[in-house]
């Protein structure tokens, strides 16, 4: 990093991440280990924290929640209260010292947390190498689909987002649009080795929320009680009989299932037929405490 700015507005913000190497940074937690190891080297860091995009407030039926939000907010506010998946994703994700610092923006925006990704003595093809090494090491940890990389979406937020139906904000120097939150994912591809379908410049401003369903949970399967990434994560929520079930750490992006047929598309790998088991019965449960 060679230049820092903490601008006073959204425009301004905007304005900064228009220029070329720019990074937008508001808790920091994610984009402080990608500078650490290698995998993010922004030219200008520029820090969101007093460009205006905190705050959770009434929206109509449903609930606004800023991008900078902290985690812990989330958790605590009794505006989010009809939405219980939501709180349980925000209060159990990272550690509490984490859920103070790091926001809703930058918990949908996080990169994979798999090893190979993160760890120095890898260039793995995520990461713009030749080699998953997941798939010739250790993947009892990484995804159930089969691909040119198999790590697993960590992000507790979004699957719970995106089973309540919830939309983003994205906003750049040039305008704005609204996106569901699944569409801020992609696999990745040779062309496109990235996870997120946001353009250089665009920044996630807002989270909008529909009217509270008539129920949603969250469960997630994690190594230990604090401080754990989920290994396999489940959202269920329920609209009258309609229920949508969206999990992360079973693929590379938050993965939406069949609540019929939740495996379906997820063959696993050699080490991963428990995240199989796992998942199914997480499902279960999920089904069964929204039914």
């Amino acid at each position: 990093m060679s230049a820092y700015a903490r601008p006073a507005s959204l425009d301004e913000a905007l304005e900064l991440l228009a220029t070329p190497g720019a990074a937008a940074m508001a808790g920091g937690t994610d984009l402080a280990g990608q500078i650490d190891s290698g995998n993010a080297a922004p030219e200008l860091l520029v820090d969101l924290q007093s460009a205006g995009l905190g705050g959770i407030a009434s929206d109509g039926d449903g609930v606004t929640i800023g991008a900078t939000a902290t985690l812990a907010e989330v958790a605590e506010s009794p505006l989010l209260a009809p939405y219980p998946v939501l709180q349980t994703a925000a209060g159990g994700a990272a550690s509490p010292l984490l859920r103070n610092t790091g926001t809703v923006g930058g918990n949908l925006l996080q990169h994979t947390r798999c090893w190979y990704y993160r760890g120095i003595e890898w260039q793995c093809w995520l990461g713009g190498g030749d080699t998953c090494y997941a798939q010739q090491g250790d993947h009892r940890k990484h995804n159930l689909e089969p691909g040119d990389c198999i790590s697993a979406h960590p992000s507790d937020l979004a699957p719970a987002l995106a089973a309540l139906g919830a939309t983003v904000t994205v906003q750049r120097s040039t305008g704005g649009h609204t996106l569901d939150v699944l569409e801020l994912y992609r696999r990745p591809t040779p062309d496109k080795r990235s996870l997120h379908t946001l353009e250089a410049g665009s920044l996630v401003t807002k989270v909008h929320l529909p009217a509270p369903p008539d129920g949603s949970v969250y469960l997630r399967a994690g190594e230990r009680q604090a401080f754990s990434f989920p290994l396999v994560a489940v959202a269920a929520v329920r609209r009258g009989a309609d229920v949508r079930l969206v999990a992360a750490g079973v693929a590379n992006i938050p993965r939406l299932l069949d609540p019929a047929d939740p495996l379906a598309g997820l063959p696993g790998h050699p080490q991963t037929g428990w995240k199989r088991d796992l998942l199914a019965e997480l499902v279960r449960r999920a089904l069964a405490a929204v039914a």
